[in-house]
């Protein structure tokens, strides 16, 4: 009777387990933050070695370099192997996605090859080409590593995120636009609900949400650099911004949550919104939530 009891609790229990299953994905994902630092270091020592050897050639130091490169390339795998499952959470701009991931890639073949040569390199030290193409391969894997992290910088913090406090003329090296040139190169024929926005408004979504929810990154598909999207809302498929009702509007429902929800936004660890600033967006939503390029339909908008 026991048996029968367990056997049919179990079979009951079985979907519900099957509901909950784990998913190793969202788990392992961001563990590419965290090991992508392991092959950069690896990789520096043994160009710091080859360095010293040059210059002081030290047969002891060979297995040190030996091993050092070994670990590189098995964390440059394992930093692969979880950036491949980060990318799959969408939210990025596809084309530095695709570029992140094939410097990380060649940076891992890089490695291989390094090693390959490495062990004939070794092996013969009178060798003198074969030590050059050795060097030469640990050079070239080092520069991938440089593009691979800097895509990848762009993708976390914006192309901007180094220059966006520089002085001026870094900016005008850079081939970037100053607040000043931004300003005079705005539409003239500005409506004041426009103008509003583009004066309070906008400054308050670059500096506060367009790092990830902007032209180059999407969290949960959502970007308020483009109108139509901005109204619409990402992945939730809730109206964001609803034209003249901020209480209709999920953007506002989320701004508005409390400090430790887990779906407050800016999320917890950003920099969040001043009471000010809440009150300028819901104020712009009353206007009709009117953007640079166009003021949509704002039925029952008050015009405060």
């Amino acid at each position: 009777m026991f048996i029968f009891t367990a056997l049919t609790l179990s079979a009951h229990a079985a979907p519900a387990a099957a509901q909950k299953a784990f998913l190793w994905r969202p788990f392992l994902a961001p563990f590419h933050a965290v090991v992508l630092h392991f092959p950069i270091g690896f990789l520096t020592m043994v160009c710091v070695l080859e360095m010293y050897r040059m210059w002081r050639p030290s047969a002891a130091l060979k297995p040190v370099a030996k091993l050092t490169l070994w670990l590189s390339l098995l964390s440059g795998i394992l930093t692969a192997a979880f950036g491949i499952l980060r990318a799959t959470d969408g939210g990025y701009e596809v084309r530095e996605v695709e570029s992140h991931r094939w410097t990380g890639i060649a940076v891992v073949v890089a490695t291989v090859l390094s090693l390959a040569v490495q062990r004939f390199a070794f092996r013969d030290e009178s060798r003198r080409m074969l030590k050059l193409a050795y060097r030469g391969l640990l050079a070239t894997t080092l520069v991938l590593v440089v593009i691979a992290g800097h895509v990848g910088g762009n993708l976390t913090h914006g192309s901007k995120y180094l220059t966006e406090n520089a002085p001026t003329f870094v900016r005008k090296l850079l081939g970037e636009k100053s607040a000043e040139t931004a300003d005079a190169a705005s539409p003239a024929n500005l409506d004041e609900k426009q103008r509003f926005f583009v004066e309070r408004v906008q400054p308050i979504f670059e500096k506060k949400c367009a790092k990830c929810h902007g032209k180059e990154k999407q969290k949960g598909d959502y970007r308020l650099d483009d109108p139509v999207v901005a109204l619409k809302g990402g992945e939730s498929e809730k109206v964001a911004i609803k034209p003249g009702d901020p209480l209709g509007s999920e953007f506002v429902r989320l701004i508005l949550l409390p400090p430790d929800d887990d779906d407050v936004m800016p999320p917890k660890g950003k920099e969040a919104l001043t009471g000010e600033e809440v009150l300028t967006i819901i104020r712009w939503i009353q206007k009709g939530a009117p953007f640079a390029t166009g003021a949509p339909a704002a039925a029952g908008g008050s015009g405060q």
